[in-house]
């Protein structure tokens, strides 16, 4: 009877799989820009409020505690030459939950953008800056944070044909969201229904006589 130990086992180790609950995390990022000298909300429902915001996406993912997220938002420019330039904002993150239900989260954001352009009979340029942002920090589940990417910077744009400069800066609010799902409950097996089992009586044999 000792093989009947790991099998007991094994049997328990599979309820209790079946009985918990999946957890993950919800990131929902807003990234903005914001021109130089604006007074920056806290939280991302008064960011519409601002005058001459730019809201450039608003993703959303789910990703496992522990594990990588990456959002990117970026746009392709041809480069003198031919080669494509992907200029926006790409962002990797890694999320954790805590003993207590925080969310603790470390990442990386890159912000490359143009920063000048010229179109000449004998020479044409393309300069582009990237900046990178590091970032750690915890909150609770349903908390937005507030990533300020610093000083502005002067961003290239094309109006009416003419090359403009722009102050600007870099805005990205992350919410954070711990949903947990109920496992599947398997279907219990079907009872089968329970049948009489008496015995039915056989019909007499009736006893012929003969008078000789």
């Amino acid at each position: 009877m000792k093989f009947l130990r790991p099998l007991i086992a094994s049997s328990l180790l599979a309820i209790a799989t079946d009985c918990i609950a999946a957890t993950t995390i919800q990131i929902s990022a807003k990234f903005a820009d914001v021109p130089a000298g604006t007074e920056i909300p806290a939280k991302p429902d008064l960011l519409a409020k601002a005058k001459g915001v730019d809201v450039l996406s608003s993703p959303t993912v789910i990703t496992n505690p522990g594990k990588s997220a990456t959002i990117e938002i970026t746009q392709n420019v041809t480069a003198p030459g031919g080669s494509e330039v992907p200029l926006g904002v790409s962002l990797s993150i890694t999320p954790s939950l805590t003993e207590k239900g925080n969310i603790t989260f470390s990442g990386k954001a890159v912000d490359r953008f143009k920063h000048g352009e010229r179109d000449g009979e004998s020479l044409n340029v393309l300069s582009c800056v990237a900046r990178e942002i590091y970032f750690k920090g915890s909150v609770a589940s349903g908390s937005s944070v507030l990533l300020n990417t610093g000083a502005p910077t002067s961003a290239a744009a094309k109006k009416d044909g003419a090359t403009q400069m722009k102050s600007r800066e870099l805005v990205i609010y992350l919410t954070f969201k711990k949903i947990t799902s109920e496992p599947e409950k398997k279907p219990e097996p079907k009872k089968k229904s329970a049948t009489s089992s008496g015995s039915s009586k056989s019909p007499a044999k009736k006893k012929s006589s003969s008078n000789n």
